[in-house]
């Protein structure tokens, strides 16, 4: 409610915000060389200066053009969050910083993701692998990733020769990340399905994270939608930089009203699945597209479905505590990090399909194979008649997925 008089000088700053990002102009200054009328007249037509006043002289001489009067102040437009994305400064709270609702009819249009084509290997070694053809496809604003079996897409006995990746691989050429030979048990992955990222296009640390999906249907079945560090300062071996999983589940029937979220610290049980939270559905998960949401903060992360919070993880002091009274070999290289380690550092969004693995599914009767038998992979493409006839409704489907800063 101050009042201007004729002299006075107004010192700002601009703050601009364009896509999420804040641009601030400092030095800013105007002054006050007269006062005029909504219409622009001069008040009691004249404008009169102050006595000791001096105007403006701008680089040509000539004296600055009169300037608006009416100063309003407000709070800063943009208020500081916690939240870093690679390449980004200036993140601002509640920004909306990735958006993809799937609005492109190829997968190949996708300008915010790039898709996997490679054999996955440790420390789960999926019994699958990654391929764009067949797999990945947008239909009315949905992405929709599909499992294949291998020799539909080849020709029945495929899966005892050979499959060479190098051309096109993301993985690590000259493995079997990008190439490899079937010899006795060991088989080709007997299934095809795909996955996308965004880790050559947005990382990021801390924020709020939002995916509507309609998880799939089918025996041995498990949907990726994760997040995986992007430089793995932790290490790169049994999950020893983290992954953070915002909807998990089981495609097999049994397990179909069980979802779980959280992050998985180590490959192996018991801590695998010790911080990981579970939601018991009224209603298998799959039958429907839900909300699934995980807020990521420097000190905790909460899990949401359908905005309703079912699990809240908190590091105390930090992970590498209950990690080494689980005997986990890696909790102590994250002693070099904050309470959070190893989930402070940039993480990226993927989307996938996975079958089988080592890890995830426990031995049982109705298993075909042993998680620790050198033929799992064999022995789980023997018992196809069995498996196969489940995936009637096998797709995991996107909506859309969202980061918001904190």
């Amino acid at each position: 409610n101050a009042k201007l008089k004729l002299g006075d000088t107004i010192y700002f700053w601009t703050y601009v915000i364009k896509d999420g990002l804040g641009y601030r102009q400092d030095n800013g200054e105007w002054t006050v060389t007269e006062f005029v009328n909504e219409d622009g007249t001069p008040v009691d037509g004249q404008a009169t200066l102050s006595p000791n006043f001096s105007p403006v002289v701008t680089p040509s001489g000539t004296t600055a053009p009169n300037i608006p009067t009416r100063v309003t102040t407000s709070t800063p437009p943009c208020q500081g969050s916690p939240t870093a994305v690679f390449g980004r400064t200036n993140i601002c709270k509640g920004a909306l910083l990735f958006n993809e609702e799937f609005e492109k009819n190829n997968i190949k249009d996708l300008v915010n993701w790039d898709p996997e084509i490679k054999f996955p290997q440790e420390p789960d070694y999926p019994f699958n692998v990654y391929m764009v053809d067949g797999t990945l496809g947008i239909e009315n604003g949905v992405l929709s990733i599909t499992p294949v079996l291998l020799e539909s897409k080849y020709h029945e006995g495929f899966v005892n020769e050979q499959l060479d990746l190098s051309n096109t691989c993301t993985g690590q050429i000259g493995t079997r990340e990008c190439k490899q030979v079937a010899s006795g048990a060991q088989i080709l992955p007997p299934v095809i399905t795909g996955k996308i990222t965004t880790r050559n296009k947005f990382n990021f640390k801390f924020g709020r994270v939002e995916i509507r999906a309609k998880l799939p249907s089918g025996s041995w079945l498990t949907p990726e939608i994760t997040l995986e560090p992007r430089d793995k300062v932790y290490g790169d071996k049994r999950y020893e930089s983290g992954l953070i999983r915002i909807a998990f589940t089981k495609g097999n029937a049994v397990f179909a009203k069980k979802l779980y979220g959280g992050p998985v610290l180590s490959d192996s049980e018991p801590y695998r699945s010790f911080l990981m939270k579970e939601k018991i559905g009224i209603d298998s998960w799959y039958k429907d597209f839900h909300n699934y949401s995980m807020v990521w903060r420097p000190d905790g992360m909460q899990l949401f479905v359908d905005g309703e919070q079912y699990g809240t993880v908190d590091p105390g002091e930090g992970f590498f505590n209950t990690a080494r009274q689980n005997a986990v070999p890696h909790a102590m290289h994250w002693v070099k990090g904050s309470v959070m380690a190893p989930l402070d550092e940039m993480f990226y969004v993927a989307l996938g399909l996975r079958v089988g693995g080592i890890h995830d599914f426990t031995d049982g009767p109705e298993k075909p194979w042993k998680n620790k038998n050198n033929k799992a992979t064999v022995n789980f493409y023997n018992a196809q008649e069995n498996w196969f006839p489940t995936w009637f409704d096998a797709n995991l489907k996107i909506e859309y997925v969202k980061v918001y800063a904190l």
